[in-house]
């Protein structure tokens, strides 16, 4: 274990005409972080000249970049700290949302160029850039690319530490942030990749066209938030990391590229989905179960999403002895029922999600990412990609096991294969379950009904991420709600 003392500076936002005063007045703040002797200071994206640049991004910046870098170098070698800033570099030329990381001693250790620019006044750069630094990995990650899925396979497993200068924008309103993607995409990050993510901030607004709603702060691998600056005002935040190696959860699934992209008509569905911690009682779990779905029915819910039933135990709840009750429990209740399960077959052990309906089984899917956990209890990874299963009723449903949800791409596949929503078989695993749901329904557009233990939680999240409903945490309990099934495209 490593301890890194950060200090990110959460700077107010700064106009393009007052560009040099409001440098000026950043370099006094890494002064004053100083004080409390960080390894590493975080500046937000843009910190010179500004992020809203229009036209002037194809005029010189009055302070040269050199000249901005040097003023950098010499806080770094003054301070004997690291310094992590977002800048725009290449003005006039080729205009980029940059983040460079420079050592004590004054030199550039490397620089990441924003791939997802969000602005046509900037080229698209190469994206996250990785460096060591005081012995742990580090990847460097400039503007909005920590956003971006595409990056997180090439940062999952790799880097120690993410340091994302992206800014959020997010509107404040009575101290409350709005539209606060960050807020659950960047603890998904932490979780997919396995690494403490850095993230600076900002407050208030820039030239009247762009909103910044704080949240500076550091987040757990386990995807908690550690500390977070408050939404509107600035100030520095202070945290002390305490770094293992990383160990990812993102991994590359298996991909069905074959297969014709279900068809079905858009509509409304009403659905739930369960929280609930399998205790070492199958008969008391079986019950749970039936009475749980039961209610659901009495809710008007045509698809239940239960979480993994097998539990710690393996042996406690097995397809074969559970799979005709649930089967018997979906007939009764005329309800559809997502639902994980171990299986033995063949002499090896699966964690399978089975989707049952009209009381009798549509597919039987093995879980294709599994943790090291589950390899030390006798569990073999699936091979097969997570299915697009038709539903009557609830239309083309994209199915996700376990931590298969902790990969983005696994959630892509299900919509480029014509899921209209993704229901999400969790279980413990140990990570917010929700702030994963609402990631996935974000980046794909679609909605998601993920089903946990108490502690992760059930939720129904709407396409692009709204929070429709969520358990309390520790709670077991339904969820119920109607989501919007969408089309293709």
């Amino acid at each position: 274990m490593t301890a890194l003392r950060v200090a990110i500076l959460q700077a107010p936002a700064p106009d393009l005409d007052k560009a040099e005063a409001a440098w000026d007045a950043l370099l006094d703040r890494i002064d004053e972080a100083a004080r409390d002797e960080p390894d590493l200071v975080v500046l937000p994206e843009a910190s010179y000249p500004a992020w809203f640049l229009g036209q002037a991004a194809s005029t010189a910046p009055a302070t040269a970049d050199s000249d901005v870098l040097a003023a950098l170098a010499g806080r770094a070698r003054v301070h004997q700290v690291y310094i992590a800033a977002g800048l725009i570099l290449g003005r006039p030329s080729t205009p980029e949302n940059a983040a460079v990381l420079i050592a004590p001693d004054g030199h550039e250790v490397v620089r990441a160029g924003e791939a997802s620019a969000g602005a046509a006044w900037f080229r698209a750069g190469r994206g996250p850039a990785a460096a060591t630094l005081a012995g742990l990995r580090v990847a460097l990650v400039a503007g909005a690319d920590l956003l971006d899925p595409r990056f997180v396979l090439d940062l999952a497993g790799r880097a120690d530490i993410v340091i994302s200068t992206g800014a959020p924008r997010t509107t404040v309103r009575g101290g409350t942030r709005t539209g606060d993607v960050a807020g659950f995409v960047l603890p998904t990050r932490a979780v997919e990749t396995g690494a403490w993510v850095v993230s600076a901030g900002r407050v208030g607004t820039e030239d009247l066209a762009i909103a910044y709603g704080g949240g500076a702060g550091v987040v757990s691998p386990r995807g908690e938030w550690a500390v977070r600056a408050p939404a509107d005002r600035p100030g520095i935040v202070l945290h002390e990391l305490d770094v293992r190696p990383a160990e990812a959860t993102a991994a590359q699934l298996p991909d069905d590229y074959s297969a014709t992209p279900a068809s079905a008509p858009r509509g409304s569905t009403r659905v739930s989905a369960l929280a609930l911690d399998p205790g070492p009682s199958a008969v008391d779990l079986v019950e749970a179960v039936r009475a749980s779905v039961r209610r659901a029915a009495a809710l008007g819910a045509r698809l239940v999403v239960l979480p993994d039933l097998s539990g710690a135990d393996p042996r406690a709840v097995t397809l074969a002895e559970t799979l005709p009750l649930i089967e018997a429990t979906s007939t009764e209740t005329r309800t559809a029922i997502v639902a994980t399960l171990a299986e033995r077959a063949g002499g090896a052990l699966y964690r399978t999600c089975a989707v049952i309906d009209g009381g009798r089984t549509l597919e039987s899917h093995r879980q294709a990412s599994i943790s090291t956990r589950d390899h030390r209890a006798g569990f073999t990874a699936g091979s097969e990609a997570p299915p697009v299963v038709m539903v009557e009723g609830a239309g083309a449903v994209g199915v996700l096991a376990g931590r298969e949800a902790l990969s983005p791409g696994a959630a892509a596949s299900l919509r480029r294969r014509g899921a209209q929503l993704l229901a999400w078989s969790a279980g413990d695993l140990g990570v917010d379950a929700v702030a994963v749901a609402r990631t996935r329904a974000w980046e794909q557009r679609l909605p998601v009904l993920a089903a946990g233990s108490t502690a992760g939680g059930a939720c129904i999240v709407a396409a692009g991420g709204h929070l429709a409903t969520a358990t309390p945490e520790g709670t077991a309990m339904l969820v119920h709600g109607e989501v919007e099934r969408l089309g293709r495209g």
